[in-house]
């Protein structure tokens, strides 16, 4: 995967992420029921990324390689920073990184 793809898939993740979130949280809130925001985005996003990775890769037909996992990994990682900090944040940590 190339990292242009990586960024559209990231904010593709995250949007879904914050809305699924908020979505939840909203019917977490109806019902009375306690939770942790944090968690909530975490568990969203790993699940998220995980379904969204294994439909690209079962759609184009891509070798798992470590590469791909460690990409996966990074794509659950950020998808929750993204959803939690927000994409402004995270894409200029990125930028940093890269100087």
């Amino acid at each position: 995967m190339n990292s242009s793809f990586l960024m559209i898939a990231l904010v593709a993740i995250s949007v879904f992420t914050s809305l699924t979130v908020e979505g939840v949280k909203k019917i977490l809130d109806e019902m009375g029921k306690k939770y942790s925001a944090n968690i909530l985005a975490a568990v969203v996003a790993v699940v998220l990324t995980v379904a969204a990775s294994v439909g690209y890769i079962i759609y184009t037909g891509t070798a798992v390689t470590p590469r791909v996992c460690v990409e996966v990994v990074a794509m659950m990682f950020l998808a929750f920073l993204v959803a939690t900090v927000g994409y402004d944040k995270v894409v200029q940590a990125i930028w940093q990184l890269k100087k």
